[in-house]
Order: structure tokens, then sequence, then C-alpha cells
């Protein structure tokens, strides 16, 4: 996944959960996709499929387990066709997060 897609994916976790979005939280958010080799689709499912059924706080793990138990057990073709793409976050959204993260790294640049 790419820095946009683990943004978006957070703002779609904040819109359940009402979760603080910062650099801390897309680093580690970016570095669980980027080890568990998340695909943005699937990892958007994942947390969509999660809040379906749970209320418990999501963790990367939990996105990493539901995209595990998918490829092992695939939708038929009917329910894979009804999935839809999530709309990508506004320009003007992501423009507002990356200046907030280079606010924050730019903090923590050693000088």
């Amino acid at each position: 996944m790419n820095e946009d897609q683990v943004v978006e994916l957070v703002q779609i976790i904040a819109t359940y959960d009402s979760r603080k979005i910062d650099g801390v939280t897309l680093g580690a958010w970016r570095e669980a996709s980027r080890r568990a080799r998340w695909d943005f689709r699937a990892a958007c499912e994942a947390v969509h499929e999660h809040y379906a059924h749970v209320t418990t706080w999501l963790m990367p793990g939990h996105v990493t387990e539901l995209i595990r138990a998918k490829k092992l057990h695939p939708a038929p073709a009917s329910e894979v066709l009804a999935i839809s793409a999530t709309p990508p976050a506004s320009a003007e959204r992501r423009a507002e997060l990356m200046a907030a993260i280079r606010q924050i790294a730019d903090s923590k640049a050693v000088k």
C-alpha cells in the first residue's frame, strides 16, 4: 500500500471508532501494512467486515487475520462483484493530513 492508501484506510477506521489520526498512528499502520503486505482493497474490506460484526477496537493484526481468512475462504463470485471500491479521500483532506504528518516529522527531525 502507498502512503495515500494508508491515510485513506486509517480515515475509514476513524470513521467507525473516532480514533485520533496523527503521524504516529499513520506510521504504525504503514509499518503493519508493509510487514503483512496488505493489498489496499483487501484491507478496506477487512476493516468494513470487522466493524460489521464486532465492536472491539480494530488493530492491524485484525486486518491481517481477516485478509488471510478471506484468502483461505474466498467469497462466492456473486459477492465479489457486489464489493465496491471505497471512494478516495478528497484532495483537500489528503493535503491536510500530509501537512500534519510533515509538521510532526519536522518537529522530530534531528537539528
